[in-house]
């Protein structure tokens, strides 16, 4: 049989399928990106994965990751594990569909604030942050540990909880995260550890039920950010940060607000996007 029938996406380059499955398990759940990583340098800088019959087309080239960044030909896609968290982060930023309106209304309201003017606006909240995480080394024994990746993580969330919505999670001053990272960290891991396999539903029964009792607390608690600020909207006024804007901003090409419903969602969308891949790098 001929390499094009084997590969129904040749010449493009892909790993070894197993029947029904194809590449399931060729990534594995606790460590997706170093196994595609792998595969980049295996197979080259493109390269496809068989998920139960649908085709992943992954890049790692520059050369073609630039050109897949090109508006005018290409649309934005939302699937796998980012369609998945759409459960708690809805049609936000990140896991919007191009076509969904509300993508355009958040983008055009908060992109301003993240022009170098706006940003220098922030800087106080956060060297606040940064100030903490200095007096928590200061205050160590030479022979005491550090836990690097924990508080690099500590200082991006509390950065963006302050900067970004005038909350602190106070992450320094305690033993254990804040209940809020735990469900978000509980909830992530639950939808990246979703496969979407036959029964998968009814044999993880227990974790759908804390996935949905994490997204309750998590949603619970930045309704209530959202409503104390409109409740003390006057003593509030000269605040400026991303919560501020939000709720104040309108879209000049639609004439509209975001309700407090995308609110929610761009909230939580900056909490995850930036707690991890912040503090990562």
């Amino acid at each position: 049989m001929s390499e094009a029938a084997l590969n129904p996406l040749h010449p493009i380059p892909s790993p070894p399928r197993t029947k029904f499955v194809g590449n399931m398990f060729s990534l594995r759940a606790s460590a997706p990106i170093q196994d595609m990583i792998k595969l980049a340098k295996d197979l080259g800088p493109i390269y496809w994965l068989d998920m139960m019959g649908k085709p992943i087309v992954v890049v790692s080239g520059a050369e073609l990751v630039n050109e897949l960044s090109d508006e005018t030909r290409f649309d934005k896609t939302v699937r796998g594990a980012l369609r998945r968290i759409r459960a708690f982060a809805g049609d936000g930023l990140f896991t919007a569909y191009t076509e969904e309106p509300n993508w355009s209304k958040a983008h055009n309201i908060l992109l301003p604030n993240f022009s170098q003017r706006a940003m220098t606006g922030y800087h106080p909240m956060m060297a606040d942050i940064a100030s903490q995480l200095v007096q928590k080394w200061a205050r160590l024994n030479t022979e005491d540990e550090i836990d690097v990746t924990r508080d690099m993580t500590s200082l991006a969330l509390d950065t963006i909880g302050l900067a970004g919505f005038d909350y602190r999670f106070n992450s320094f001053y305690r033993d254990k995260n804040h209940p809020f990272v735990d469900a978000m960290v509980r909830a992530l891991d639950a939808t990246m550890r979703t496969r979407g396999l036959p029964l998968e539903e009814v044999i993880r029964a227990d974790r759908e039920i804390k996935l949905k009792s994490d997204i309750r607390y998590m949603n619970k608690t930045v309704d209530r950010i959202i409503q104390e600020r409109r409740q003390n909207a006057e003593a509030n006024k000269d605040k400026r940060d991303l919560l501020s804007y939000m709720l104040a901003g309108v879209d000049k090409k639609t004439g509209e607000r975001l309700d407090d419903l995308q609110i929610r969602y761009q909230t939580i969308t900056f909490l995850i996007a930036g707690h991890d891949t912040t503090s990562g790098m």
